[in-house]
Formats: C-alpha cells, sequence, structure tokens
C-alpha cells in the first residue's frame, strides 16, 4: 500500500510539493522543496512514517529553495540528476531510490531542464516535475530543447499505464490517459 499526500504552496509560486511512502515500512520520501511546512510533520506523525529521503524533479528555484530548511530538520539524502547538493547522491536513467518495499524507476525527462527527472512509483504514481502539466508542457528555452521535452514525454511517461497519476511540480493532477487523449501540446 501507498502512503501519499500533495502540497500546494500557493505563496511559492503555486508549486506542488509531495510525500510518497510505504505503507508496510513507513518509509517516506518528500518530492521537491520549494517549500517547508509542518504539514509535512503532521503528515509523517498521523501515518507513524519517517522522512527517509528527498528527490529532488529539478534545480529551480521553487523545487529546490526550501531545501536547507528541509535537511535542517530530516538529515537524509537527496537524490537529483546532478548531485550536487548536501547529502547528494547522483540518480540517472533506470536508477531507483529506497522508499521501503515500492517498486520505482527514473526517467530522464529533460527539455524543461537539462537535470529534469521523472519518478514513477510502482507504475501508479510519476512525479513529473515540470515536464508536463495538466493540459501543458514546461516551457523551454528553444524549439530544439521543446521536441527534446516532447519526445521524453511521449516515449517515457506515455510508456506508462493510462491510469498512472501524473503529479506535475505545478497545478492540478492528472493522468497519462487524460494527456494522452487531450493536451493540445502532445497533438
Amino acid at each position: 500500500m501507498i502512503l501519499f499526500q500533495p502540497f500546494l504552496f500557493s505563496e511559492v509560486n503555486e508549486v506542488n510539493t509531495y510525500i510518497i511512502g510505504c505503507a508496510r515500512t513507513r518509509e517516506a520520501v518528500l518530492i521537491d522543496a520549494g517549500a517547508d511546512s509542518p504539514e509535512y510533520d503532521s503528515f509523517l506523525r498521523k501515518h507513524d512514517a519517517r522522512l527517509t529521503a528527498v528527490f529532488l524533479t529539478h534545480f529551480h528555484w521553487d523545487h529546490d529553495q526550501h531545501l536547507g530548511d528541509v535537511l535542517d530538520r530530516f538529515d537524509v539524502p537527496v537524490y537529483s540528476m546532478t548531485g550536487e547538493t548536501r547529502n547528494g547522491r547522483k540518480v540517472g536513467e533506470g536508477d531507483s531510490i529506497p522508499l521501503g518495499e515500492l517498486p520505482n524507476r527514473i526517467f530522464v525527462t529533460t527539455g524543461h531542464t537539462p537535470d529534469s527527472l521523472t519518478l514513477a512509483v510502482a507504475d501508479r504514481i510519476a512525479f513529473v516535475g515540470d515536464a508536463i502539466f495538466a493540459g501543458s508542457i514546461g516551457g523551454t528555452k528553444s524549439e530544439e530543447l521543446k521536441q527534446e521535452e516532447v519526445g521524453h514525454i511521449k516515449s517515457k511517461i506515455f510508456s506508462l499505464p493510462d491510469d498512472c497519476l501524473l503529479c506535475s511540480g505545478h497545478g492540478p493532477l492528472t493522468t497519462v490517459a487524460i494527456e494522452k487523449a487531450g493536451n493540445p501540446f502532445l497533438q
């Protein structure tokens, strides 16, 4: 069973942060650190869980600006494409992170940034950062980067089951099926 909670922080560029964990082992991971909040502690206490890692989908201020604050409270490893953070661990295509008994895999989904990653957990929930949003995709600096991003979305994120929940860095949750059928940037 999966423990899962989205958090929306409207004061921080309307960024989404998530906690996902394994209900059996009670190990949990914070996805992105654009904000620090006592809501994390409340969720962890409610589920008798402990934060064991942070996963960064990419390095933009609204996704990592409170990483230091989070690490001051939870001295845990931080998984990212570069590994260039305090407690940093470098991960890439096909890797996984410790998440209790939950199978997971990492996809490189660059385009929005050169360090964008997606974390797919049990093929049921994917943390896509700013690669794809409900009805949109992440902004890029060139048409070439846009095509790179679209290629990764179609070949990697869309390889997940249609009912897989897509958790982006901003906006509402969506699914693979919804975005395949109606995202105008991917038609």
